[in-house]
């Protein structure tokens, strides 16, 4: 990395041969002079068509910024931009000790199918220096032009677009592969991204939601997320015109308490019809149900103190601010480890307990209660092959099955819940 280097922008790929063509474009055409000089890493997740063979053609040429082509074999979106950013950070270090700079450095992302128009970098960049937050996030939307004859479909699509605008500025966004800029040393601080496992088909699989789940990371911190409009990405219709049926069933985001998401690549133009008037309410019903809890309530869940700021006051009206108050601090507390608690909320921390203590447990109930108790039930096939092969995260996988929130083969294993 030379001394002159400001951002390192990290995008994940996998199979997007179609696509990254338009990466090199969007970024070759960003504002200059670069106000903020960047290098590309992009992320292979083993690609199987010809992405590898783009990438290693565009190595040999001049795109106008450095690039770098970072293996990762391990499936899935989280493992890809983890390992990006990290080396990001890694790289950076080194180049700052060796060249005796002391000086801010940013990590961007985005995803490989979205067009980046040409102040996305200093859009984003410029509104971290300004607020001195921790994160920004990208303006994105839907174009018109995408959905020729379809007016119900694009009506809807405006309006949550709309929504998000409004709430972004107020409250802050969330990062999301679509655009987001994040501090090194806040990045550092935290942990940076974190790996997070549900089980799918009796298989392990990388959690989704990694770009989410490290902004509600970096809110709870006490860090302001802030919305970066300038930065702009206009968002590839393929996510809305193969998944238009899942959206519509409201499964988009998987089912049975498993969040992930189908590889929605179309194979040619679309020849779908628009709307009728009964789906496009389904579809904005379904949309808006998603929206609220996420970019409205969560905020304001992580960081409370935002409900007495005056944009939030104006926004959510002074009365509803002191009622949302009150009972966000009642369900915090209601959080907290007590003496006691409803036995609903036991049941996570004893279905780990059970699982990491299983033998010597069986073994004492044998030996005082009866012969005849025998041996533990076998695991379940996924935490089999844990302990199998990754006998030292063990306990970490059992969380991941365990936990409530992001799997419903818990309660499955254990008969639904059994006595509780």
């Amino acid at each position: 990395m030379g001394p002159a280097t400001e951002c390192s922008i990290v995008i994940p790929v996998f199979n997007e041969a179609r696509n990254l063509e338009q990466v090199f474009q969007d970024l070759g055409r960003q504002r200059r002079p670069r106000k903020h000089p960047f290098e590309l890493i992009l992320v292979d997740n083993h690609s199987t068509d010809r992405t590898p063979q783009i990438i290693a053609e565009a190595s040999g040429r001049d795109l106008g910024y450095p690039l770098t082509c970072l293996q990762e074999p391990r499936q899935g979106v989280a493992h890809a931009r983890k390992a990006g950013m990290d080396l990001a950070v890694a790289r950076s270090l080194e180049r700052d000790r060796r060249c005796g700079l002391q000086r801010p450095f940013y990590l961007l992302s985005a995803d490989a199918d979205c067009r980046l128009e040409e102040d996305w970098v200093d859009g984003l960049v410029d509104k971290l220096e300004e607020t001195q937050a921790a994160l920004a996030v990208s303006h994105y939307y839907y174009a018109k032009a995408d959905f020729p004859g379809r007016p119900r479909l694009f009506k809807v699509l405006a309006l949550i677009v709309k929504a998000r605008r409004c709430a972004w500025e107020i409250l802050g966004g969330f990062p999301d592969g679509k655009g987001f800029a994040v501090s090194r040393d806040k990045y550092r601080e935290v942990g940076g991204i974190e790996l997070f496992y549900q089980v799918r088909n009796g298989e392990f699989v990388c959690h989704l939601s990694d770009d989410w789940d490290f902004g509600i990371k970096l809110r709870a911190s006490g860090e302001e997320l802030v919305f970066a409009p300038r930065s702009r990405v206009r968002i590839n219709p393929r996510r809305i015109e193969e998944g238009l049926d899942d959206m519509l069933e409201g499964v988009a985001y998987g089912k049975n308490g498993i969040i992930t998401m189908n590889d929605y690549r179309p194979l040619g133009p679309s020849a779908r019809e628009d709307l009728s008037a009964a789906q496009a309410e389904r579809l904005f019903a379904n949309a808006i149900k998603d929206f609220t809890p996420k970019n409205i309530i969560l905020p304001l869940l992580l960081t409370p103190a935002m409900l007495e700021r005056q944009p939030v006051l104006d926004f959510l009206a002074p009365g509803l601010c002191v009622r949302l108050a009150a009972r966000i601090a009642e369900i915090q507390a209601q959080m907290q480890i007590k003496n006691f608690l409803p036995i609903h909320r036991t049941k996570t921390p004893s279905y780990r307990l059970y699982l990491e203590f299983r033998e010597e447990l069986f073994q004492r109930m044998r030996l005082k209660i009866d012969p005849a108790i025998g041996t533990p039930p076998p695991l379940p096939e996924c935490l089999e092959r844990i302990q199998q092969t990754e006998a030292a995260s063990f306990a970490d996988f059992v969380h991941y099955y365990a936990e409530d929130r992001e799997s419903g083969e818990a309660h499955n294993y254990f008969c639904n819940g059994g006595v509780f």
